[in-house]
């Protein structure tokens, strides 16, 4: 009888390590412990089985325990997994011929569609390439056409060109024979040209030495006139140094400057009066006028002034006075107004001129003679209304005209200033034109020299001498007295 046994059986879960863990005896009752998976499942031949073979498969259990790892694993792969191994290899064989013949079939079916593609593109290609050929063979034989016509025009134009080419050569060689003839007759007659090339430069070298000549004699004629009128200068400029060194003499050349002006612009005969104590005295226009000329070096003091009205007022006759001032001004006058006038004791006229030689003279004279007939109108006119109210009458119409003469006398001054200076820019344009002048006199004879040297043959680079102008066109502006 086999015999009753309590077992109790604790299964733990785990993943790795041995299955049989621990054996423990309480009293009767004997405790295993193994370690197993979660789905592991006791088999049921073990449950069913009796209790002797059960304690054999424990025995054999404990031995499998006590033995290595290596007889352990071959026995399991020996004996449990061989059958096992069996089973997986026919149905990894019968899983491996079922895929084949799925990949087979695959194959095929995808082959039979390829295969139809390629037919069908193979049909396609064909008649494209049948169409392009056709389309090739058109153009070649249209291209064939052309060319065959190209060639034929070549030859023509290639004819044509060269009967062109010789018709050209035949017209060359009659131009090249007429050359030649005239090559002939231009080496004939170039003895002659040159014959009377050698004649015209004769000619003109001839012609050259006589221009040369008398442009060498003009310049000796003018060269002659400048050392004569140089010498002149230099006798003038010592006669005015010597009289300059003098207020005597300098006074005396002023006196005579203006009396010899006065003759040759109005034709006043000033006359030195003893009786005067001014300087002159003439009759201008039926009326008596003095005139006292003063030569300074500064500015007209005013004691001259008053020494010239005290020989007025001793003289009620004289109706005029000019008081000149040549080359300065006179005190207690304005300096921009240079001419002024003062009426005095009632029918006097004094008129002051101021810088006389720096103002242009015939203004200047005429101003003076146009002066003197309005002095002798009023004074005719004075004499003859004898009445005191015909005096008041006539006092007040010279007040009134007064003002108007000075504005017209000032405006002249400035009209006069203007002039001066207008004269003075013409006198130096015709200055410098004539310098441009006579540099293109020079440079004309320095290219003439040139020339001829070329005509002999000894040509040498013209020196061109700078020209200097001793002598500048005097002005028609009259020059200022001896101081």
């Amino acid at each position: 009888m086999a015999k009753s046994l309590n077992i109790s059986w604790h299964i733990y879960s785990m993943s790795t390590g041995p299955a049989f863990v621990s054996r423990e005896q309480i009293n009767q009752l004997s405790l295993l412990t193994f370690c197993s998976t979660n789905d592991y499942q006791i088999p049921d031949q073990l449950l069913s089985c009796s209790i002797p073979q059960f304690e054999k498969i424990l025995t054999f259990a404990s031995k499998l325990l006590d033995l290595e790892k290596d007889l352990e694993n071959e026995y399991t792969r020996n004996m449990l997994f061989a059958e096992y191994l069996k089973d997986i290899k026919e149905k990894h064989s019968d899983e491996l011929i079922n895929i084949e013949k799925k990949s087979s079939s695959d194959m095929n079916t995808k082959l039979h569609s390829l295969v139809t593609k390629i037919s069908e593109m193979e049909s396609t290609y064909k008649s494209s390439l049948s169409e392009s050929e056709s389309k090739y063979e058109q153009q070649l034989k249209a291209a064939q056409k052309q060319l065959s016509i190209r060639e034929s025009e070549m030859n023509a134009i290639k004819s044509e060109l060269e009967l062109q080419n010789q018709r050209e050569t035949k017209n060359l060689s009659k131009r090249i024979s007429e050359l030649e003839a005239e090559l002939n007759v231009a080496s004939k007659s170039e003895s002659i040209i040159r014959d009377k090339c050698q004649q015209e430069s004769d000619r003109l070298i001839k012609a050259i030495e006589q221009k040369n000549m008398e442009i060498i004699t003009i310049k000796e004629g003018i060269l002659q006139q400048r050392e004569q009128k140089l010498a002149l200068k230099e006798q003038e400029l010592q006669t005015k140094l010597l009289r300059q060194s003098s207020s005597v003499l300098r006074g005396h050349d002023g006196e005579h400057f203006f009396a010899n002006i006065a003759k040759e612009k109005m034709n006043w005969d000033l006359v030195k009066a003893p009786t005067f104590s001014c300087d002159y005295s003439s009759t201008i226009n039926n009326v008596l006028s003095l005139f006292e000329i003063k030569n300074y070096t500064n500015s007209i003091p005013q004691t001259e002034v008053t020494k010239f009205i005290r020989d007025m007022k001793m003289h009620p006759e004289a109706l005029i006075g000019i008081f000149i001032s040549l080359n300065t001004s006179i005190q207690g006058r304005n300096p921009t107004n240079p001419i002024t006038i003062e009426w005095i004791h009632g029918s006097q006229c004094v008129v002051y001129i101021q810088s006389c030689a720096d103002l242009d003279i015939d203004y200047t004279f005429a101003v003076i003679d146009q002066l003197i007939k309005i002095t002798g109108v009023f004074n005719n006119i004075m004499l003859c209304n004898t009445a005191g109210s015909q005096e008041s009458t006539l006092q007040s119409r010279i007040d009134q005209s007064r003002t108007s003469l000075d504005r017209i006398v000032s405006r002249g001054g400035k009209l006069i200033k203007k002039m001066t200076a207008d004269k003075k820019q013409h006198i130096e344009l015709i200055e410098t034109s004539t310098y441009n002048n006579i540099a293109e006199v020079c440079s004309q004879i320095a290219d003439i020299e040139s020339l001829k040297g070329l005509l002999l043959g000894e040509y040498t680079e013209p020196e061109v001498e700078p020209v200097i102008i001793t002598d500048k066109p005097v002005s028609k502006k009259v020059k200022k007295p001896a101081k």
